[in-house]
């Protein structure tokens, strides 16, 4: 992967998911992506974030670097996800200079609480706040999210 790839991976086991995000700010020279801080938005109450801690510390012995530069912010609502996408990606992005956004969950895609009509809405205009950044966003999910990206 580049930058500027967007990938989905499906039902990946956790220690791929977090030495991804745990190399996203490893150097280049050590096939890392020298990135200064990886943005993890988690949509799902089944990442565990202390497997990032333990990757960092006792395979790439960075344990401080990692608790300074991985940003961890959780969404529990497709429309903080929505906001956060459409309204604060870009600030974050350039206010934390991250290359890597890293997106674990389904997108609330199998939520049956939310309307045809909120789904019609909001996943086109989340499509396309993802695809204006030329970052690279992977996103890790217990499903395939072409549904998803069939709206962009």
């Amino acid at each position: 992967l580049i930058i500027g790839d967007i990938a989905c991976f499906v039902k990946p086991h956790s220690d791929f998911v977090c030495d991804t995000i745990v190399r996203g700010i490893l150097p280049k020279r050590h096939n890392g992506l020298d990135s200064s801080t990886v943005f993890v938005l988690v949509t799902d109450n089944k990442f565990d974030f202390y497997n990032i801690t333990e990757i960092a510390d006792k395979k790439y012995r960075i344990l401080d670097r990692a608790l300074k530069h991985i940003i961890v912010r959780r969404i529990f609502t497709i429309h903080q996800l929505a906001h956060f996408l459409i309204i604060d990606l870009e600030k974050d992005l350039k206010k934390y200079k991250s290359k890597l956004v890293v997106i674990t969950g389904d997108f609330f895609l199998s939520d049956p609480q939310i309307s045809k009509q909120d789904k019609d809405w909001l996943y086109p205009q989340m499509i396309q706040a993802i695809k204006k950044f030329y970052h690279s966003f992977l996103v890790f999910s217990p499903m395939r999210l072409l549904n998803l990206m069939n709206y962009g």
